[in-house]
């Protein structure tokens, strides 16, 4: 493995392409429950395209802040970008330090030791009676087409996933 602690500095947003490049890379897999995560902006659109279309009913597939009675598949399944050595501990900012967490793990986990975390919460594999999930996408293909239809509603920062998702 490449030397994964780099010096102190001032913490950067990720850059969507990079973020895009891991969940891939991991097959929008939890790399600590194996669990298939989701990605978040694809619920906002879900939610949204439902009410245009005269859904009625209490919605929770969405919320900004990922809050538990607003989002629940969110609060556990969003897909985060998480350090595998964490950022406290001399973590660097490189692709191999990277890895695709739930929301739910990367709380648990928060600044401890991938073997601590393992230790703590070992993973226990879910077994599907077909096998692991082969061309699962967290919804991130849902989110494209969904922004897309509704390009006077998507901010900076969608439009930068979308252009990220779809390189």
């Amino acid at each position: 493995m490449a030397d994964l602690s780099s010096p102190t500095s001032s913490r950067q947003p990720l850059k969507k392409d990079l973020q895009v490049r891991v969940f891939r890379r991991d097959r929008w897999l939890c790399r600590w429950c194996g669990r298939p995560v989701i990605f978040a902006p694809a619920l906002k659109y879900l939610e949204q395209w439902m009410k245009q279309t005269g859904f009625a009913g209490p919605l929770a597939y969405h919320d900004a802040r990922w809050r538990r009675d607003q989002s629940p598949l969110l609060d556990h399944l969003g897909a985060v970008i998480d350090h595998y050595l964490a950022r406290s501990r001399g973590g660097a900012d490189i692709v191999e330090n990277f890895v695709t967490s739930c929301n739910k793990c990367n709380m648990r986990k928060n600044d401890g030791s991938a073997d601590q975390f393992r230790r703590k919460s070992p993973l226990r594999p879910v077994h599907g009676k077909y096998g692991e999930p082969q061309h699962w996408d967290g919804f991130s293909t849902l989110f494209v087409m969904l922004a897309e239809r509704a390009p006077e509603t998507t901010t900076q920062s969608e439009r930068q996933w979308i252009a990220a998702l779809r390189r």
